[in-house]
């Protein structure tokens, strides 16, 4: 009797000491000594929260407290992870192997099988980026296929991400969704016009659900950088009270991390060219910029090129062949240099004379030849 009574207060305490704490369970098959890590995705950090090493039934639970507000976990095994995410003190079942960790099935949350997948769409679009980086090349008809690539990858993403997030901003799935990455480059830009609607979308739903969270304040602050950045792009700038008279040097990095500066160019006739290589009219453009380049490279002419690319990888596939200077500004469309020069469209061109003048902002590159003729 009394070890009854004793199994029966070991049981009551331990559900005790868990009655606020939200349960991880689940279990791991062909992972038997391996360890399991449970841990803390937060805003700047990852924090390892408990592991247990597995045993041949592969079986694991975790248990931490629950939050004020919505938080994200992961579990890792190795270098592979399942992402999910708590608000209560809900219990989240995962099954899974250790052969292929991130093909699991999850029960009890409804969201967390939509971060499940939002994780394979960017899967996906990694595998596809990782190809198109490999398949690098000079001709003209690989970079377009490339860039197409590219392109197609992302609005594949984003076909599976966006009914999440607007079919329900405030939920787990759609934050989890805006702050995805691919190789440390993000997918949704907060200065990209059409991905700034859906930031501002799980913005204003966790400012409304969530007002006073970190992950609130961390979408705040992202959605008033994005509409800071669109209201500076319409103030006058520099160079319309310049009447576009004189050179605003720039200094920018090329693919290779070197610092390429306008003004070193000085001497020749150059096309200074905003632009960002992940838009549709990009491949064509910068095969009519080959054909002039062929042109009067020879001569003294020089094309400085200014990505304003959001994504690195992007950038640097499109623009590794191409040969004239190219260069990229991380700041994307809330750039300095761009406002400077009044770009509010791309793509935006400007003919600079041997002298280190600006001459004039062209309106069609097809029609540029007779000016770059006339400077020359």
């Amino acid at each position: 009797m009394k070890k009854y009574l004793y199994l029966l207060t070991v049981i009551v305490t331990f559900s005790a000491c868990h009655r606020n704490d939200f349960t991880v369970t689940g279990n791991v098959s062909d992972a038997e000594g391996k360890t399991l890590y449970f841990e803390a995705t937060q805003i700047d950090k990852i924090v390892t929260l408990d592991s247990i090493k597995l045993k041949s039934d592969g079986k694991f639970t975790f248990y931490a407290p629950k939050t004020e507000f919505p938080e994200f976990y992961r579990l890792r095994l190795g270098s592979s992870y399942i992402h999910f995410a708590i608000d209560s003190t809900e219990t989240v079942t995962f099954q899974t192997s250790g052969k292929s960790f991130t093909d699991y099935s999850v029960e009890g949350s409804e969201e967390n099988k939509q971060i499940q997948e939002v994780s394979k769409a960017g899967s996906l679009l990694k595998n596809e980026v990782d190809k198109i980086l490999s398949n690098t090349g000079t001709s003209d008809s690989i970079r377009i296929a490339n860039a197409k690539r590219l392109l197609n990858a992302l609005d594949q993403y984003k076909k599976t991400t966006l009914p999440i997030i607007y079919g329900n901003p405030k939920s787990k799935a759609a934050y989890f969704a805006i702050f995805q990455q691919v190789n440390g480059n993000i997918i949704f830009d907060p200065f990209d016009k059409e991905d700034s609607k859906a930031i501002r979308a799980v913005a204003n739903a966790y400012d409304v659900y969530y007002k006073g969270s970190h992950r609130a304040k961390q979408l705040y602050n992202m959605a008033i950088a994005s509409l800071q950045a669109e209201r500076q792009l319409k103030q006058p700038t520099l160079l319309e009270q310049a009447k576009e008279a004189s050179l605003i040097d720039i200094s920018l990095p090329d693919i290779k991390g070197k610092q390429q500066k306008l003004s070193d160019l000085k001497g020749k006739v150059v096309l200074l060219d905003f632009t960002a290589y992940q838009t549709d009219y990009s491949p064509e453009y910068n095969i009519l910029l080959a054909k002039i380049y062929k042109q009067f490279r020879d001569k003294g002419f020089e094309i400085y090129q200014v990505s304003l690319d959001n994504n690195e990888n992007f950038w640097k596939v499109s623009a590794s062949n191409l040969p004239w200077i190219c260069v990229r500004d991380e700041a994307s469309i809330y750039s300095t240099v761009a406002n400077l020069y009044n770009v509010k469209n791309l793509p935006s061109a400007f003919l600079i004379d041997r002298t280190g003048a600006i001459q004039k902002r062209i309106a069609s590159i097809e029609s540029i030849s007779g000016e770059i003729q006339k400077l020359l």
